[in-house]
């Protein structure tokens, strides 16, 4: 062999080497791993029960949280953040069906004031809601609020016998002691401002609703506010009712009168007064 195919087969075993040591090198690297693109999904938080509430509670902002949910499990019911209402638009609202804690909130099963059926689920069970007629004279200068506790009075003339005869006298009874009110006209809630309205709803028994009833029916209608270290206990009636239904209280045969004489232009006339023992 001449010295040129030697150099020509030298140079084609080099040449076989290299490419056997590149493809050696390359097959031996490790792989490295793609990563990997995860698309998070925005995170759905719900309204819910921060503990357990029961029929007709008064419930707060403190009594709700926001509570993450999956979302294919949300409901159309559920109420979600960022989505309209939030937690201090359901301050105040009452509970219409048990919620038990950490469940979802559902506009069904609160009612809020104003809405239909919220002065059924304020009532207490047993109670009813009754309205009266009142003014500013006649509301202890609309500073009565709701859930304060007043008296019912009723204020009438009636026909009193004398030893001068029969005479017409300003009578006033107390109906119903401590009773609870529920709302001045459309106002309801802890911490309203002061509401001079025309109807006062109070929350009476069933006997003591008939009892007030005939008293609106036979005069004037005034509510006195009682002291909040004075409104333990719940309405009580007084002498059945009789005073506001017949215009005298049981005892009032043996009630003591009295009697003051006006002078008008010149002429006498004597009024007989006649009120509680």
């Amino acid at each position: 062999m001449n010295a040129v195919r030697i150099a020509i087969l030298v140079a084609a075993a080099f040449a076989a080497i290299a490419v056997a040591f590149f493809v050696r090198q390359a097959m031996s690297r490790p792989e490295v791993p793609q990563a990997v693109v995860v698309e998070e999904r925005p995170a759905i938080r719900i309204l819910a029960a921060r503990r357990d509430l029961a029929i007709g509670e008064r419930v707060g902002a403190a009594d709700f949280y926001w509570q993450s949910w999956p979302d294919e499990a949300m409901s159309p019911g559920y109420i979600a953040e960022n989505r309209g209402a939030g937690i201090e638009d359901f301050a105040g609202s009452v509970v219409r069906a048990p919620i038990g804690e950490g469940e979802p909130i559902t506009g069904r099963r609160l009612v809020q004031p104003g809405d239909a059926g919220f002065m059924a689920a304020v009532l207490s069970p047993g109670m009813r809601a009754v309205a009266v007629p009142i003014s500013a004279e006649r509301g202890a200068g609309g500073f009565i609020l709701p859930n304060d506790r007043v008296d019912v009075i009723v204020s009438f003339e009636e026909d009193v016998a004398s030893q001068r005869g029969t005479t017409r006298a300003y009578v006033a009874r107390t109906i119903v002691e401590n009773a609870r009110v529920l709302a001045i006209d459309q106002t309801y809630g802890e911490g309203e401002e002061n509401v001079v309205g025309e109807t006062a709803t109070l929350e009476l028994t069933p006997d003591q609703a008939r009892a007030v009833s005939l008293a609106v029916a036979r005069g004037e209608i005034a509510l006195v506010l009682r002291s909040l270290l004075d409104n333990e206990g719940g309405p009580v009636l007084l002498n059945g009712g009789e005073g506001a239904a017949t215009g005298r209280d049981a005892d009032s045969d043996n009630s003591r009168q009295r009697s003051v004489t006006l002078i008008r232009y010149g002429h006498s006339q004597t009024v007989v007064l006649a009120g509680d023992n």
